[in-house]
């Protein structure tokens, strides 16, 4: 169970309710569906599936936050999985049915107490495939207990951040089969328009395509979206001339709406201007709104792509950040950056500096000026975390707008990410955590956790949990396999010894053989 996935556990920096007054028609699309059949209305199709589909930035994760609070608020039961890139447990598919029933459990006793039952008759269902969790854990403690639910929202947001796309598929598919009997249960699902999605709720041979209403964000009305962001906007600055003691007539009425119009549909674009133009760094709204919209690059163009100017916007964060960067500033920065987007867990500036050999006052330093795409926390062992995906993509894709200076290589970073994990391990040793005696179980452990965290720093932790993952995404050289072998012949008992500690052996397991399968690969260059 994730219960750091459930909507009402997110970071309220990060993840915010729709602006008031702002995606009318999508909530309005969302309550008829909910509640068209309880309501009698009979125009609404009776589906128990809801798809919200979406490109990067179109607002996804808020509509499906703002829905779900909106449902708690009117009362009605609500579970929810919200998928995140930024952690393993949460970009993790085979743990959201598993938590899905645990949510479940709490909130209809009947059903807890069933699943009780399975659970105990067969304690491996946590860990079982994909299909077997949705009809073990969720559909058939659901068919005996049934006659006890009432109308229950599950939310599943971002599924496209899992990072198993062969699980997705999985995940939709177990859906697709059970799909008649899940009711009273209705499923929200969001995710971007990735293939192993689409043709799984495309497909004629299975049930989701009849089973499911769908809304495509990225082809709705512009003008009724612009409309939405200009509100937004508008309230936004509002508030930076509030606390500013700016004149009430800033910024003028056009300049508000030539942003909306750059967005292109984008509220990404629409939040990340914002934070740009607050940015305390500067202390200088005026100056940075006026910049803002005179950059030669920011002007209407002829390119149909949206993300034209979100990456052109992130682009003027970073030279605006870099000015004259040097060759020295702009490697620490592809290196910084890069870990904190391709990190499995985010890191701290003093955990992410012990990783990559920086102190923690480097760390901040170099993305300080970033707070329009970071969020960077005054306490240095609080993570350092994005504000939004799709700078992912701008940052790490060739054939995006991001300049040379910036631009982060995926193998190069993790590789480096790989040795910097590999060279940490070397600190392991033999009953690292003082324990003493090998003969018990670690439930047997008086303050285990308190132990672990006492004896094995951060980064080293996710180095244990991680360095498989890297090693499988880098480029394979002489470095990295002398480093394996070390590590093979000095370190790997130590090792295993603390993935046991940790409850993580089965994962150890997986992992090692996901290491031997790639190097194989490697070797044979194929």
């Amino acid at each position: 169970m994730v219960s750091s996935a459930a909507f009402e556990c997110l970071d309220p920096q990060k993840i915010v309710r729709c602006f008031e007054g702002t995606r009318v028609d999508v909530l309005g699309q969302l309550r008829r569906w909910l509640d068209g059949a309880n309501a009698g209305d009979n125009t609404v199709p009776d589906t128990p599936i809801f798809w919200i589909n979406g490109s990067a930035g179109t607002g996804k994760t808020t509509l499906a936050y703002t829905f779900a609070d909106e449902c708690r608020r009117r009362g009605i039961p609500v579970t929810s999985f919200f998928c995140s890139r930024d952690f393993a447990e949460r970009s993790n598919p085979n743990l959201i049915f598993t938590s899905v029933a645990h949510h479940l459990a709490q909130k209809f006793p009947s059903f807890g107490h069933r699943l009780a039952e399975v659970l105990q008759a067969d304690p491996q269902l946590a860990t079982a495939s994909v299909p077997y969790q949705l009809e073990e854990l969720i559909i058939n403690p659901l068919r005996s207990t049934r006659d006890s639910f009432r109308l229950c929202l599950i939310v599943i947001d971002a599924l496209d951040e899992c990072k198993d796309e062969g699980t997705i598929s999985i995940i939709l598919s177990s859906l697709s089969r059970y799909v008649s009997e899940v009711s009273p249960l209705k499923i929200l699902v969001t995710s971007r328009p990735e293939q192993s999605i689409t043709s799984v709720f495309s497909s004629r041979s299975g049930h989701l395509n009849a089973a499911s209403q769908r809304l495509v964000l990225h082809e709705l009305d512009l003008g009724i979206v612009g409309q939405d962001i200009k509100l937004y906007l508008s309230s936004a600055f509002r508030d930076i001339a509030e606390r500013g003691r700016l004149d009430s007539s800033w910024p003028e009425e056009d300049d508000i709406q030539a942003l909306a119009s750059l967005s292109s549909g984008l509220f990404i674009f629409a939040a990340t201007s914002i934070k740009f133009v607050d940015d305390r760094n500067d202390s200088d709204p005026v100056g940075q709104l006026t910049r803002l919209l005179s950059g030669k690059d920011l002007s209407p163009s002829v390119q149909s792509s949206p993300y034209h100017h979100l990456d052109t916007l992130y682009m003027q964060v970073l030279t605006r950040a870099f000015p004259d960067i040097s060759i020295q500033l702009s490697g620490r920065l592809k290196m910084i950056l890069g870990s904190i987007v391709f990190l499995q867990e985010p890191l701290s500036p003093l955990s992410l500096g012990d990783l990559l050999g920086l102190t923690p006052s480097a760390v901040r330093q170099t993305v300080v000026h970033l707070s329009s795409i970071l969020l960077l926390p005054d306490d240095d062992t609080r993570p350092i975390q994005l504000h939004h995906p799709s700078f992912v993509d701008f940052i790490t894709y060739s054939n995006r707008r991001c300049d040379a200076k910036f631009a982060v290589d995926s193998e190069k970073q993790h590789t480096l990410l790989a040795i910097r994990c590999l060279e940490g391990m070397q600190s392991l040793k033999r009953d690292i955590c003082g324990i003493n005696n090998p003969c018990i179980l670690n439930s047997e452990v008086d303050g285990l956790p308190s132990r672990i965290t006492a004896s094995i720093s951060t980064h080293i932790q996710y180095a244990c949990r991680y360095w498989m993952f890297h090693i499988t995404h880098a480029l394979i050289s002489d470095t990295l396999i002398d480093l394996l072998k070390e590590f093979c012949t000095k370190y790997l008992l130590y090792w295993i010894e603390y993935c046991s500690l940790l409850g993580e052996l089965r994962n150890t397991l997986v992992g090692l053989h996901a290491v031997k399968d790639f190097l194989l690969v490697c070797a044979l260059g194929v």
